[in-house]
């Protein structure tokens, strides 16, 4: 004996056979390796701190200038782009290697005992998690 059907649970839509689903669009990709935007998982706050706060408003205020001038002329402003973006690396990675710098200096003041390395671990562990958030 075969349970019968409950009718009070509808079935589920089908999508026509006439219309294939829709492809995915591609992803990003930088390098060959796939592109992951920051979507949360490190406060931007704690990104934001990788900045020097000076470069980081200088770079935006450069942005918006240029954004305000793209009609005007594309081409140069898409020259121009480029080059803020070459310039945001080199700051992003000065700070970034100043950070370092810091981190393996207090490291050295601490000393060898184990809890002055855990110590020591946890800071890096933070300042890695926030590279691999960017």
């Amino acid at each position: 004996m075969q349970p019968e059907a409950d009718e009070s649970v509808p079935e589920l839509a089908t999508q026509p056979d006439d219309e294939p689903p829709a492809p995915a669009p591609p992803s990003p990709q930088i390098n060959g390796a796939p592109f992951r935007a920051n979507t949360g998982g490190t406060p931007a706050a704690t990104l934001a701190s990788l900045w020097n706060d000076t470069d980081r408003q200088r770079i935006r205020g450069k942005w918006q200038e240029l954004q305000l001038k793209f009609l005007d002329d594309p081409h140069l402003v898409a020259g121009e782009a480029e080059r803020l973006v070459q310039e945001a690396v080199m700051s992003l990675t000065a700070s970034l290697d100043a950070r370092r710098t810091q981190l393996h200096q207090q490291r050295a003041s601490r000393g060898v005992d184990t809890e002055n390395l855990r110590a020591a671990l946890r800071d890096y562990r933070e300042f890695l998690d926030r590279i691999l958030g960017l």
